[in-house]
């Protein structure tokens, strides 16, 4: 195909008279820049359809909230990249909007582009840039342009008179700039999460702004809509920072090792479990991402795993990209609170719940979640730290805990989390009780603990060796600490309406 001329490419800009609006109406195209991409970080993922990363988790969520409080969108779409869908996705979370993936919008041949702009080096004058404005576009690039200006163009026309918000690449919005500019030789730089618009007024199109990026330094406190009611994410803020805080520093811990340690304990979890093939599954808590992996290798149709920490959600994807089998396609992450989960009602056949309820004050609230977005005949697994039935020793255990996790608020007794799950209307079908001998000191650096209060859970542990003060039956093996670990399995259905 020979090559165009820029006037070609942009004989009458993206006009609504051409699609039989009237002229007097106005429209709005909101451009929204995906949040940092997994690719964007590791070198080696750069060919991947990649998730987010820890920063990404973190843009995308100022900018729900910032949108949510100061931008009204009627219509929310995404192109069909992994990270650009999950922003929108979070974006969708916070304004209670259905994503609409097209996945007919092109991708920037940037290797073409590339060279392009090469070109732009050392070209300070403005007659030199003019020069360059005048000779013809390569093939690949012009090709492209006609592709996303015709893609966008119908979702204009669809959506006239609305406000209508594309979340899509840095590329794919630079280049729809320089579509409106007239300029395709301009070096446009757009940054994640960033916003541009242009608006349709007068009966002419004009550039609002672009690069918008005031959202970032002033997060905004997220209200969601939850089953049609206005609420917070359920926990108070702080507890939740608290969690989000104390597992960000677990990037620093031997994340290898605690991995195959939870692949054992995690094993044992789902031979307990036995849940049917082709299974639909949510992973609440899914943390370094290990289980909704080995669920996917176990037959799963799909599998979600939501958490609240950024940092474990960039470690959980890393660790997806990192498998080669085709398995780790059918796992996806999200960012989201167990007590206000992003899914519609009867989305999943299996509900994990995981090592959740001792970190909330209110575990009936994710209790309620879990049942909601279970379908009928569906299953929740619950596995929790199990406390003694003595007040004083269940006490003396939650304060252990608490001295190495400042996240831990309760582990409870077994009829305590029977309580919980047959107060949502599950029916409890399979129970028990399994311990795991853990080392001290290996429990301890699994959680990067200050070492003041290493010190202190220790010497609570030597304690109460004699008397088995926290019911968790401590002792010593040689120069070694070791104690149960105990751990409550629920295996629950929600009745079909029949039942």
């Amino acid at each position: 195909m020979s090559s165009l001329h820029p006037s070609q490419l942009i004989p009458d800009p993206i006009q609504p008279q051409a699609q039989g609006h009237a002229p007097q109406t106005e429209m709005r195209l909101l451009l929204i820049c995906h949040a940092e991409g997994m690719h964007d970080r590791y070198a080696n993922f750069a060919g991947e359809e990649s998730g987010l990363t820890a920063r990404g988790w973190e843009q995308a969520d100022i900018l729900a909230g910032w949108l949510q409080n100061y931008c009204t969108i009627d219509t929310l779409v995404s192109d069909s990249l992994l990270h650009s869908r999950l922003t929108a996705q979070r974006i969708g979370q916070a304004l209670g909007l259905p994503v609409a993936v097209n996945r007919e919008l092109p991708l920037c041949p940037r290797g073409e582009w590339q060279a392009l702009d090469a070109r732009l080096v050392g070209a300070r004058s403005l007659q030199a840039l003019a020069q360059l404005q005048e000779e013809a576009l390569p093939p690949p690039y012009a090709d492209f342009c006609r592709q996303l200006v015709a893609s966008v163009d119908r979702l204009v026309a669809e959506h006239w008179g609305s406000t209508l918000a594309l979340v899509t690449s840095g590329d794919n919005i630079a280049t729809l700039l320089r579509y409106f500019f007239g300029a395709h030789r301009l070096d446009i730089q757009i940054d994640h999460t960033s916003l541009s618009e242009v608006n349709y007024q007068g009966r002419r199109w004009r550039l609002a702004y672009t690069n918008r990026l005031e959202h970032l330094p002033r997060p905004v406190p997220r209200v969601q809509q939850v089953n049609g009611e206005s609420k917070s994410d359920g926990e108070p803020m702080e507890d939740l920072s608290l969690v989000v805080q104390v597992y960000n520093r677990l990037a620093q811990a031997d994340l290898q090792r605690k991995r195959t340690d939870d692949e054992t304990r995690l094993r044992h979890l789902l031979q307990f479990a036995k849940i049917p093939p082709d299974a639909r599954v949510l992973d609440i808590g899914t943390g370094l991402g290990v289980l909704p992996l080995m669920l996917a290798e176990a037959g799963a149709r799909s599998v979600v795993g939501i958490d609240i920490c950024p940092t474990m959600l960039e470690q959980a994807e890393y660790l997806r990209l990192s498998r080669l089998s085709p398995a780790a396609q059918r796992v996806s992450f999200r960012l989201a609170p167990a007590q206000a989960l992003p899914f519609a009602d009867e989305s999943f056949d299996v509900v994990f719940c995981r090592l959740v309820l001792h970190h909330a004050r209110k575990p009936e609230r994710i209790i309620q979640e879990a049942a909601r977005v279970l379908r009928p005949g569906g299953m929740l697994i619950l596995a929790e730290l199990l406390s003694a039935d003595n007040p004083v020793k269940r006490a003396t255990q939650n304060a252990i805990e608490e001295r190495r996790n400042p996240a831990h608020v309760a582990a409870r007794t077994a009829d305590q989390y029977n309580k919980l799950v047959v107060d949502q209307g599950l029916t409890i079908e399979a129970r028990e009780v399994v311990s795991f001998e853990r080392e001290l000191e290996e429990w301890i650096a699994g959680m990067q603990t200050d070492p003041a209060d290493v010190a202190v859970v220790r010497e609570m542990i030597e304690a109460g060796l004699e008397t088995d003060a926290a019911g968790i039956n401590a002792r010593r093996q040689g120069n070694t600490l070791v104690f149960e670990q105990r751990m409550y399995y629920v295996k629950a259905v929600k009745p079909r309406p029949s039942e």
